[in-house]
Formats: structure tokens, sequence, C-alpha cells
């Protein structure tokens, strides 16, 4: 799914276990607001089956303080969920601050930071061979 308004870009996407989001330009409440609606949707495709998230910010320019208000309320209702890692691809030290000062939902969760999709995949790949490897 892509979605684009003067609020924001983003397209989702869903790879076996991986939801991928790319976010695109400046957000402000309504283009953060659509995202966390189309993000719940895909979350609550999984039918409470383990799942990871990678979001590719590199080309997120920032948002309103309301945007990360929105964030902080997503991630707080993604805390309730069989998420088991998320991977986010940022360079930006920055918007990395200031994601982790305004998200404090964040915390609980099993995030790393990456400079590139590829290496982030990989991750994403063993980590959920492993989750499943240890339910069996």
């Amino acid at each position: 799914m892509k979605l684009q308004t003067m609020h924001g870009e983003f397209d989702i996407e869903v790879y076996g276990s991986i939801i991928k989001v790319v976010l695109r330009g400046g957000f402000n409440d309504i283009g953060a607001k659509a995202l966390a609606v189309e993000l719940k949707n895909n979350v609550k495709a999984y039918q409470h089956a383990p799942f990871t998230i990678m979001m590719n910010l590199l080309a997120f320019d920032g948002g309103t303080p309301e945007v990360f208000a929105e964030s902080e309320s997503f991630n707080a209702w993604l805390n309730n969920t069989n998420m088991v890692a998320k991977a986010l691809i940022f360079t930006s030290p920055a918007l990395i601050a200031i994601e982790r000062i305004l998200v404090k939902s964040k915390a609980p969760q099993n995030i790393r930071y990456f400079d590139n999709e590829d290496d982030a995949q990989i991750w994403l790949h063993e980590y959920i061979d492993e989750f499943h490897s240890k339910l069996a």
C-alpha cells in the first residue's frame, strides 16, 4: 500500500514475517495517523503470529510534535502485540536522539538501528528464525 499526501508519504509491504515501511518527506499528525491505521491493519492480519517490522527512515525529513505523540501512542499499542523485533534504518543521529526521547514506549521493544535495508533484513530473518527454533 502506498499513500502520498502533503502530510508525508509512506509505503507498506509485507514479506513473510516482515512488515516493511518506508517513510519519505515531512510528516504531520494527519500523515502519522494514516500510517498508524495502515500499520495496525497489517499487524492485525498476523492474528497473534510473531512478526517483525523494518522501518526505512532514510528519506524521512522529520515531523511535527504531533507525529511523535502519534508514534508514542502507536508503539504503546504495538507493545501488546507479538512483534518480536524491529529494525530502524536511520542515518541521522539527531533524528535517532529525538525519536528515543519523544517515543518512550519503544523502550521495551527489541530494536536495532541500521544504515541500510540489507543488513536490517538479514538481522530480522535471523532473529525470527531463532525465535521459531526456540518455540520448536
